[in-house]
């Protein structure tokens, strides 16, 4: 029990070779990120993001490094693992993120797509305060950019959150935990009506759970 607890334990402490202010790989990450996704990861225009500390405000890059046994090979050595979640740029309310992931057994980082539901819905009317029906999803597709996200070392889980407008009062939130070297959707809910809500209106829809 131990020895697993041990595996499953994840820290932000720099990588091998790296400073305080700038971890060894982050150089290579925003490469990636950047090369794959042009002006949706510029970086506010910025020459160095800063890494996250307490007066970031999210304009900032996050390094976390943990151990996983891979699927292939549950009796064998523990897969070193870095994760980059980087600030890609912001709007009036969003921060977009990226998420490069960087293995013992491969020599290149990979940038990380994550499954999200297409979910249909329609409104009664103008006011977009209430559906014509149960939303449903119709299908999944990729994104290599999330919202406002933030990473759970405890449970490895990658967590974000859309303000669809300023208030806040439209959005969605996902969740995506990581299983022995990818990030599977556990959870995606969203609440799609504007304004205040109507007593008789669900506050929100959890569109897609599954089991942890």
């Amino acid at each position: 029990m131990k020895r697993l607890l041990a595996a499953l334990l994840c820290t932000a402490l720099p990588a091998p070779g790296a400073t305080a202010d700038r971890p060894a790989g982050i150089a290579a990450a925003e490469a990636i990120a950047k090369a794959a996704l042009g002006e949706n990861c510029d970086m506010n225009g910025m020459e160095e993001v800063p890494m996250a500390g307490p007066e970031a405000e999210g304009f900032a890059h996050s390094v976390y490094r943990f151990s996983y046994k891979p699927a292939y090979d549950p009796d064998g050595e523990d897969v070193q693992a870095e994760l980059y979640l980087l600030f890609c740029g912001s709007g009036a309310y969003n921060i977009r993120n990226a998420v490069v992931l960087k293995t013992s057994n491969d020599d290149t980082p990979k940038l990380i797509a994550f499954a999200m539901p297409d979910v249909d819905y329609s409104y009664t009317d103008d006011n977009r305060n209430r559906l014509k029906a149960e939303p449903t999803v119709r299908g999944f597709r990729a994104t290599p950019l999330l919202v406002n996200a933030g990473f759970d070392e405890k449970s490895r889980t990658i967590n974000s959150h859309t303000a669809w407008r300023g208030i806040g009062d439209a959005w969605d939130s996902g969740e995506w935990t990581f299983r022995s070297g990818d990030f599977v959707l556990i959870r995606f809910e969203f609440d799609p009506t504007y304004g205040d809500p109507l007593p008789d209106v669900p506050e929100s829809y959890v569109v897609y759970e599954a089991g942890r």
